[in-house]
């Protein structure tokens, strides 16, 4: 109850005035302004933040897996990369419940209810329950094998 809904946490990501259900690509975040609102450096969430690149898959693509985790990274929207670095799933695209995509954007239902489609609000993970909220941190094996694959 103690959590600010997702409308009022977009008013504050992007440099300019954005309808918070429309949302915005990941290039559009104010840098600055969410480094500001964090806590932390500029660098940490340019690092976060990944311009789209010719690869870079316009929907959604997540480990089902991953998302069981409450984990998402930037590594799953390029195209080149077709399954987890980290469990060799397939990665997905598509809601098993609807069949729908959803657009690669932050927006308030996305904050709203994290993991979960924006069509149906059926949840991605592989567990078939919403994730946990607490942060977990991901463990060496995880980190390294995220970073290989960004790396190529």
């Amino acid at each position: 109850m103690n959590r600010l809904p997702g409308y009022l946490v977009m008013s504050q990501v992007c440099g300019h005035p954005i309808d918070p259900y429309e949302g915005t690509v990941p290039g559009d975040v104010a840098i600055a302004g969410v480094a500001r609102l964090l806590g932390i450096t500029r660098r940490n969430v340019r690092e976060g933040i990944s311009r789209p690149t010719n690869d870079t898959c316009p929907f959604l693509r997540f480990c089902p897996s991953c998302i069981s985790a409450a984990y998402h990274s930037r590594i799953f929207q390029l195209e080149r990369h077709v399954r987890c670095p980290i469990h060799g799933d397939a990665l997905r695209d598509v809601c098993r419940r609807c069949g729908r995509r959803s657009a690669y954007k932050l927006d308030a239902q996305l904050l709203d209810a994290p993991s979960r489609c924006k069509h149906c609000r059926s949840c991605y993970s592989a567990l078939g329950y919403a994730p946990p909220t607490g942060y977990r941190k991901l463990g060496q094996k995880a980190r390294a094998a995220v970073t290989r694959a960004a790396i190529g």
